[in-house]
């Protein structure tokens, strides 16, 4: 199964895999194809394009169909995230393939679980930017999949740490704040991961009726900066 992963949660991540059906109670066997990043967070825009073009365009890649692709649905700051989804929609659609989207968080979280003992738990934090944080707390379900424990949360870090107990932190935000680490372990000191969104893609595909499409809609914690005026303004 061919699939073509894109994160744009901060930088640009994408990514091609082979992925082979897992053994009874295993994980997900995935080879990397071909991959591609930029890690400035302001160039999704002129970045995409030619990053996806480049991917496509491997032999290992160009040779065989796409199965389907897999795209980061946030929660990220608004523009970045968008230009990564639009990608994702136009390259399902001009290959009529299925587009599944996968929480940023989500595959920070399970990035971080492997690292940690079963029954762990994880603080997720990545950059909200404006001395915020997306944050989320995360137990391992299964091989491949995370159970969440909160709500998404956008807000100064000192709220995430209100969410409760956890043996671990991880994301970009723990980085940029370090009050969040407390003196647990620092994990994944990033806000996606294109491959793990792919393991967590198909454990839940594997959960769930054949035919499924899990949502790919932007997780948009916030309103745009900008905003369409609703009406002109009367000159007096």
């Amino acid at each position: 199964m061919r699939i073509v992963s894109i994160d744009s949660s901060l930088g640009t991540q994408l990514l091609a895999c082979d992925a082979e059906q897992a053994p009874a109670g295993g994980s997900v066997k995935l080879t990397v194809l071909a991959h591609s990043e930029q890690v400035d967070s302001r160039r999704h825009a002129e970045s995409l394009g030619p990053m996806l073009a480049s991917i496509l365009g491997q032999a290992e890649v160009a040779e065989f169909p796409l199965d389907a692709v897999v795209a980061a649905t946030g929660p990220a700051p608004f523009t970045g995230l968008r230009a990564g989804l639009v990608a994702a929609r136009v390259l399902g659609r001009t290959r009529s393939v299925p587009v599944h989207g996968v929480p940023s968080l989500d595959a920070v979280a399970r990035l971080a679980l492997d690292e940690l003992p079963e029954g762990a738990t994880v603080l997720v934090a990545t950059d909200a930017r404006r001395k915020e944080v997306y944050a989320a707390r995360y137990l391992a379900a299964g091989a491949d999949d995370v159970e969440r424990l909160d709500d998404f949360l956008v807000a100064a870090p000192e709220a995430a740490l209100e969410l409760g107990q956890a043996d671990a932190v991880a994301g970009s935000g723990v980085t940029l704040h370090p009050v969040l680490a407390q003196g647990r372990k620092e994990l994944a000191p990033v806000s996606g991961d294109t491959l793990t969104q792919v393991r967590v893609a198909l454990a839940r595909l594997a959960q769930a009726p054949a035919g499924t499409i899990l949502d790919a809609e932007p997780l948009y914690l916030r309103h745009a900066d900008v905003q369409v005026p609703t009406r002109r303004k009367r000159a007096l």
